[in-house]
């Protein structure tokens, strides 16, 4: 298998210059698409690599389109490098490429084995590099600071969706849970208080707001008053989740909405 590999390397390098002399467009797009795998495996894992593939072959004009998508798809699956990678270079030996063609299959096969060994992104950069004929080296460069940014820019818009998106369901789920319980007569309270364990009252009452805590703990037996505080008590330094806490939320206003207990009209 290093044999073939090292005839395919022998054979891109060979045709390096032609490749970025006369067909500049294609390696460009080839680089393209494989920093594109890059950036959706270290942000959502290699399974994110089947959708992009599958969504390639009916839109994406892609220089050799059908190896690329093979090899991805063949990561996706695959229980280890050697599984796949093996049939792509024999594939590629099997197809006989000719010209720059040689150099664009073997950044197909380097790009996608660095990124299935979690290579990050500055020893790929070096390595690129080396691959790059002296006199674009400096293009190159250029290319890379331009595509880093961008993916920086993508990586920091989708940051801020997803803060946007968690804080405004977590302000969703503390409204819905004040409302609901803050209306709710002691009667109400008394029958959550009996239906759910206390792990789960402790956890949603430790992210409510003090009045609404307050009038939980006044409709609790001395008993069970007694486990919730010791509940705090063994979480004071590791503190709950924020996501335990908006569980444990949704729990006790579900378990109201099933008990029919949403107002002083119920009782």
């Amino acid at each position: 298998m290093e044999q073939i590999q090292e005839i395919i390397r022998e054979r891109a390098m060979q045709y390096a210059e032609e490749a970025f002399a006369e067909h500049g467009e294609e390696v460009s797009e080839a680089f393209h698409y494989i920093m594109t795998c890059r950036f959706a495996a270290r942000q959502s894992g290699l399974l994110a690599l089947e959708e992009i593939a599958e969504d390639w072959k009916e839109e994406a004009e892609i220089p050799l389109k059908s190896l690329l998508i093979g090899i991805v798809l063949e990561i996706v699956d695959a229980p280890d490098i050697d599984s796949w990678e093996e049939k792509a270079c024999r594939q590629i030996m099997e197809n006989g490429y000719s010209g720059y063609e040689w150099y664009i299959a073997n950044l197909y096969v380097t790009g996608c084995e660095n990124m299935y060994m979690g290579v990050n992104n500055t020893q790929y950069y070096l390595l690129c590099r080396t691959m790059v004929p002296e006199r674009w080296q400096e293009d190159f460069d250029d290319y890379w600071e331009s595509w880093t940014k961008e993916a920086q820019e993508r990586k920091d818009a989708q940051i801020e969706d997803w803060a946007r998106y968690v804080f405004q369901k977590e302000a969703a789920i503390r409204a819905a849970f004040h409302r609901r319980f803050g209306e709710m007569e002691p009667e109400g309270l008394r029958s959550i208080l009996k239906e759910l364990p206390d792990a789960i009252l402790a956890t949603a009452l430790a992210g409510a707001g003090e009045s609404l805590r307050n009038r939980f703990l006044e409709q609790m037996s001395a008993e069970q008053k007694k486990e919730i505080m010791e509940e705090w008590y063994r979480n004071r330094n590791d503190e709950y989740s924020l996501r335990g806490i908006e569980k444990a939320m949704e729990q006790m206003t579900m378990a109201a909405g099933l008990m029919g207990a949403v107002g002083k009209q119920d009782f």
